[in-house]
């Protein structure tokens, strides 16, 4: 595990995640109560496609302690000031998350609501909520839920970094991932709104900055970023194309819209060896994966997807404000980079077409599916910046791109302000049906419309909840008013 020079190499922070990614495959399977011989069978597929990754050739890499562990308190503090753990503000999204997780930390699995209209489950992307709601405590279970986040973002982070050689560049490298955002506060300004709230909707679909996925959806931003991560260094020769095939079937569980904006990069790393021996690995990963997949579609048609009609009123300046200034600096680079012309010819369609595409009510498809490439996009700007001082012809691209970061700063700089100086989030004392008590396809889906495979024999529940989720106030971040009641956006 550990590298000549005192560090944990590349492949064995991959196979973590990996290993991660599959403990929340089998979380699933104990929430849905499905048999032993599943247990079994999937546990055997899920371990020998990881095993697969391991054996493959192809690995170089590794990261210093000292660099895993700056990694490591990065980490911690970024979910903490997000409103992991209620130290500080968290934002209104954590309504419906906290009350999805005091269910399945205080209910027995599996179980259903007993609700008007007949049983209903949980249907969603659970992947980040089961591992901490087995420590059968509220309280305990969101610092689990942190303790978790932060393990995985430490991962990503410390993969990240083995992209970036040197001090410098890997320091450079992780300031310009966690501070990368589109140019929000202009738009948010042209339309006339706040610059003192969230400054990321004015154009009415949204690519997120990456301290707001950290702090409104960790889930989602977590799984866009081990792909990407997983990627780049593939690009780079320093991972081998299978951990991508192993990898897919695991993300949706944790987002699957996140999941959708991989699959781009996917195809392009097998688009000359489609059918290639990571097949089979990629096969087995897939059974492993399979009662997860099912259930993520149950009751699909409820949930609803759509192409979105061209917003031709917005969408220009849209794109213009959030990537326009980097990819202006990307085409002023003298040479395509480590990481190739395909790289971002991939990143920029994916980016174009996504906010014409649409899965249930609001932005979350642009949102979440964007993700990936976002990430990828923070690091070839990131790769830009790293480059020697005295490779003049590098100057005009760096400069537009220093221009678009310290603009784009605002976003996570008001973040970050709001989650310091807004009251503290104050503890959630109902369960879902009591923050949503009309219940949302997003969310929930009838336990009539499970299949036989994954349905689940299910405890039923009658939802109790007091008549007030939660004391004290709590504003929203993007109207500024007190949200007694959740504002169904997460």
């Amino acid at each position: 595990m550990a590298e000549r020079n005192g560090g944990l190499s590349l492949r064995w922070l991959m196979l973590t995640l990996l290993g991660l990614l599959g403990l929340m495959q089998a979380g699933l399977w104990a929430f849905l109560g499905l048999p032993l011989w599943w247990w079994l069978a999937g546990g055997a597929m899920g371990l020998a496609a990881i095993a697969g990754v391991a054996r493959a050739p192809g690995w170089g890499g590794y990261i210093a302690w000292r660099d895993l562990a700056v990694c490591a308190v990065v980490a911690m503090a970024v979910l903490l000031v997000g409103g992991e753990g209620r130290l500080t503000y968290a934002n209104t999204d954590w309504q419906v998350r906290l009350a999805v997780l005091r269910d399945l930390t205080l209910n027995p699995w599996p179980f259903a609501y007993d609700v008007a209209g007949g049983p209903m489950v949980l249907r969603a992307p659970l992947g980040m909520y089961l591992g901490p709601a087995l420590t059968g405590n509220v309280h305990a279970a969101e610092w689990a839920l942190w303790a978790q986040n932060s393990l995985l973002l430490t991962l990503v982070l410390g993969a990240g970094s083995t992209l970036f050689d040197g001090g410098r560049a890997k320091a450079i490298g992780l300031a310009v991932f966690l501070g990368f955002s589109g140019m929000d506060i202009v738009g948010q300004a042209l339309a006339g709104q706040p610059l003192t709230l969230h400054l990321e909707q004015w154009a009415g679909f949204q690519f997120s900055a990456h301290i707001t996925q950290m702090f409104w959806v960790p889930q989602h931003g977590l799984a866009g970023w081990i792909f990407a991560a997983a990627y780049l260094a593939w690009r780079r020769g320093k991972a081998p194309r299978v951990v991508m095939a192993v990898m897919v079937p695991f993300l949706p569980l944790l987002s699957p819209l996140a999941a959708i904006g991989c699959l781009p990069f996917a195809l392009h790393a097998y688009a000359r060896s489609l059918f290639s021996r990571d097949v089979i690995w990629a096969g087995l990963a897939a059974g492993a994966a399979l009662p997860g997949l099912a259930y993520l579609v149950v009751a699909g048609d409820t949930v609803g997807a759509l192409a979105m009609p061209l917003p031709l009123h917005s969408y220009p300046i849209f794109i213009l404000l959030e990537i326009g200034a980097y990819l202006l600096a990307l085409r002023l680079r003298p040479s395509s980079g480590a990481y190739g012309a395909a790289t971002v010819w991939i990143m920029v369609a994916s980016l174009l077409l996504i906010p014409f595409g649409r899965v249930g009510g609001g932005m979350d498809f642009a949102m979440r599916a964007s993700i990936p490439a976002l990430a990828v996009l923070a690091v070839l700007i990131a790769d830009l910046l790293v480059q020697p001082k005295q490779e003049s012809a590098w100057g005009p691209a760096k400069g537009v791109a220093l221009v678009a970061l310290t603009i784009g700063l605002a976003t996570p700089i008001g973040e970050i302000a709001r989650a310091i100086a807004w009251p503290r989030a104050p503890d959630v004392a109902c369960g879902y049906y009591g923050v949503v008590p009309s219940g949302a396809a997003t969310y929930v889906a009838p336990l009539a419309r499970f299949p036989a495979m994954i349905r689940p024999g299910a405890v039923l529940r009658r939802p109790r909840d007091p008549a007030s989720c939660w004391q004290g106030p709590w504003p929203d971040a993007v109207t500024g008013h007190d949200a007694q009641t959740h504002p169904g956006r997460g």
